[in-house]
């Protein structure tokens, strides 16, 4: 091991000696979100998380009710129950989960984001949801972080390459624009998207959101995307 990783591995285990466990976590997401990661290294630091998520403390019983109340509380107490989750072991709490992911009242924004954080913790117990009309099951260590989906790779290196030196769109907005898209969409995958079909409705969506119909169609022409066939973005029929 190159003396780079050591240093990564040595300072995960003394925050985790520390008792600062979220810091050793996020030092942990940090390293595999990187590009290129190589293979013996994400293997180590994955089994490095599950050790350190499974020496989280049991909930206790207070703690427990009060999430429960949040669950079965107010949509905007949902929305706190999932903001609570996030910062847990999810393999303790798979029924409050699968409540929350079957709550008509709990808006898809959030259930997604419950949902990229089984992802991250890797849980391989199997979860129910229904998505666009259909009911069906699905196990979040299956599925491809988002960050690591090639079709959102390469709609990102878009982004980059169009609005990169613009004055008149903002990169982060779009980047925003995609990521609710990609909560609406999980836990289902962008595997069979074309990624300029994709980026191209993102940024005609940001000309709307300017009310600059006539900038989009200028810069459909200027990339050449006047005949490209656009995503139907989920964000774009939200209230519908």
């Amino acid at each position: 091991m190159n003396s780079f990783y050591q240093s990564v591995f040595d300072n995960i285990q003394a925050l985790r000696r520390a008792g600062k466990a979220p810091l050793a976590l996020a030092v942990i997401e940090q390293e595999l979100s990187i590009p290129y990661v190589p293979e013996e290294i994400a293997a180590r630091l994955e089994e490095l998380r599950k050790e350190i998520e499974s020496d989280q403390p049991q909930p206790v019983p207070d703690s427990a009710m009060r999430l429960d109340s949040l669950i079965n509380g107010s949509p905007a107490a949902k929305e706190k129950a999932v903001a609570v989750l996030q910062t847990l072991n999810l393999r303790n709490y798979h029924d409050q989960v699968q409540k929350l992911l079957n709550d008509p009242m709990l808006l898809d924004e959030f259930k997604g984001e419950l949902i990229r954080e089984l992802i991250r913790q890797r849980i391989e117990e199997p979860f129910s949801i229904s998505k666009d009309g259909l009911d069906f099951e699905f196990v979040p260590s299956l599925i491809t972080p988002d960050y690591k989906d090639p079709t959102l790779v390469q709609v990102r290196k878009l982004f980059e390459d169009w609005l990169g030196g613009s004055f008149v769109l903002s990169e982060d907005f779009a980047g925003q624009l995609l990521e609710q898209e990609v909560l609406e969409t999980l836990p289902l995958s962008f595997e069979e998207v074309d990624p300029r079909s994709l980026a191209a409705s993102i940024v005609r969506l940001v000309y709307i959101s300017m009310k600059d119909e006539a900038g989009w169609k200028t810069f459909a022409r200027d990339h050449n995307l006047e005949q490209i066939q656009l995503y139907p973005l989920k964000i774009e029929k939200r209230g519908e």
